[in-house]
């Protein structure tokens, strides 16, 4: 603005100026001029105030009446602007214009996406010190801190991050005792992360407070479907508010409650739970304190049940009872294909009993029943019916620390004759049968010095290793011969129940009856069978026959 002949007031404190030369036309100063000034425009300089400063001392304040044109200020206390020393000065900056620390750590929150500056705030906020794995981990789809002893506050603070993440699918924070606080936090970061599908708080001390929670988290989660939560010492109280959640869950799929405190009447308590659930497929029980009445609800919820597919109950102290219920739920149960009840006091009536079952449930794929006290003879029936069902679809027979006898284990190959991929686990081979059935029946070396095979067929002989032959041979020799027919030899060989190739001993009995001149054709001759230094020349060169071969 051009401003020739302005007037301003003459203080004792001199204002200052900043003056910029004016570079454009000419234009009408709204501010008013005296008359007697008008005549010395022309010789005035043009002067462009942009700013007056006012000094530490004194303010200078324009009041103008650009309405009236009047100047406020009197002739006296006014001089030309001519006559005043301008310096250009710069304006002192403000404190608002300095970038500080502060803006860049709140710009670092504004943009940083992956959480660790919110999680770093949070700790600083909760007097905690940052976990250097979970910053370098945070944005991973399976996140694992297994025994990091974080505690609640830490737990806390996680999850209070992890509550806006879409990159985490699986999350274990076992053993860490996050108590009933830490579970709590989990569980509202899970009812707002639907993103999380597979949660591991075991051992974590959740207590009461943490399954209320949990559970009631389970009611609005719609993405979470593996849940495990063993080991945190649930007892009957927080199995009424499971047996809640189980009886309305929509969504969960997997669920682990191993390793806690059930007794008799919280397993009451589960039992209607688990027979109206139909979203279950996986439901582990194992290593609680089902018993008695407890054991029966439990086995009855797995009769009524429709969609579980595999359920362990192993090291519950069923008994006897508990195992009856169990082989009568396999009776009915059409979905369920794998079952685990190891280590339950099971004894060898429960066996007979499943394998009644056996016999009638096509869908049963893994059994398993190890750690009871089910005998040789509980091992015969359960391999006799996986053998004689047709249908069966069973592919692994688990039977750990159960004693077997000869008899167990020729079934089992007849079964891997029809089936090669069939497994089994069973104990230690006995030389007999360890029931009272079994007393007095000839025993058989488990752990002969030399591997032998049952029946070898060697060139000229066949050897039998196993004395219990002899007296199956005189009873089919009557006037003490030593000579058979070949389908009494090969009815012995059965009644011997030892697994054997049938075909290449046939065809052996075939060469040593044709052999047999005079009289003694058409039988075999049995009598090297007591010459012991004779038979074990013929087996010595067979073996080392057979060494050089392979």
């Amino acid at each position: 603005v051009s401003t020739p002949n302005v007037r301003i007031p003459s203080q004792s404190a001199r204002a200052t100026l900043v003056r910029t030369p004016a570079t454009r036309e000419k234009t009408t100063s709204p501010l008013v001029f005296h008359e007697e000034d008008e005549e010395k425009k022309d010789e005035e300089k043009n002067i462009l105030i942009t700013e007056i400063k006012p000094t530490e001392y004194q303010e200078v304040q324009f009041e103008v009446d650009v309405e009236q044109g009047e100047d406020s200020f009197s002739e006296e206390e006014s001089v030309e602007l001519k006559d005043l020393v301008v310096e250009p000065v710069e304006a002192e900056p403000k404190e608002e214009d300095y970038d500080t620390d502060l803006e860049i750590e709140e710009e670092a929150f504004v943009h940083d996406t992956s959480g660790r500056s919110h999680y770093t705030k949070i700790c600083n906020q909760l007097g905690l010190v940052p976990i250097n794995y979970f910053m370098r981990h945070i944005q991973d789809t399976e996140l694992a801190m297994r025994y990091h002893g974080l505690g609640p506050s830490a737990a806390r603070a996680i999850a209070l991050v992890l509550k806006d993440t879409i990159t985490l699918e699986k999350l274990d924070l076992r053993g860490n005792w996050i108590e009933g606080e830490g579970g709590e936090a989990v569980a509202r970061m899970l009812e707002e992360n639907d993103y999380v599908t597979d949660v591991c708080l075991a051992d974590n001390r959740l207590g009461l407070m943490g399954a209320q929670s949990l559970c009631r988290m389970l009611n609005t989660n719609a993405g979470l479907r593996r849940l495990d939560i063993s080991d945190n010492g649930f007892g009957t109280v927080e199995a009424a508010v499971i047996a809640q959640a189980l009886e309305t869950n929509k969504y969960l799929k997997v669920l682990n409650l191993s390793h806690n405190r059930f007794d008799e009447q919280a397993g009451e308590i589960l039992g209607p739970a688990i027979g109206a659930n139909d979203i279950l497929d996986v439901l582990d029980l194992s290593w609680n304190c089902l018993r008695q009445k407890g054991a029966i609800s439990v086995a009855k919820g797995i009769k009524e049940n429709v969609r579980l597919k595999k359920c362990s109950l192993a090291w519950n102290g069923f008994g006897p009872e508990g195992g009856a219920a169990i082989a009568d739920a396999l009776m009915t149960n059409n979905s369920l294909q794998e079952i685990d009840i190891s280590g339950n006091r099971l004894s060898a009536d429960v066996a007979i009993k499943v394998a009644k079952a056996i016999m009638s449930n096509d869908n049963i794929r893994i059994l398993k029943m190890g750690n009871n006290l089910l005998t040789t003879a509980g091992a015969i029936a359960l391999a006799k019916a996986i053998n004689e069902s047709e249908s069966s679809e069973m592919e692994e027979l688990d039977l750990t620390d159960v004693p077997v006898e000869f008899e167990f284990l020729r079934i089992i190959e007849d079964i891997k004759a029809k089936r090669p991929n069939f497994k089994v686990v069973h104990g230690p081979i006995l030389r007999v049968g360890n029931t009272t059935e079994d007393l007095g029946k000839p025993a058989i070396d488990p752990n002969p010095r030399r591997k032998k095979d049952p029946i070898m067929v060697l060139d000229q002989h066949i050897v039998v290793n196993d004395f219990r032959l002899l007296d199956i041979l005189k009873r089919y020799d009557p006037d003490n011969s030593m000579t058979l027919e070949p389908q009494q030899f090969l009815a012995a060989c059965e009644e011997l129940a030892i697994p054997y190739d049938r075909a290449k001993v046939e065809e052996a009995v075939k060469g040593l009856v044709d052999q047999k001149p005079g009289n003694d054709q058409g039988r075999i001759y049995f009598g090297n069978f007591f010459d012991q230094d004779k038979l074990q020349e013929h087996i010595k060169k067979y073996q080392e026959k057979t060494d050089n071969e392979t």
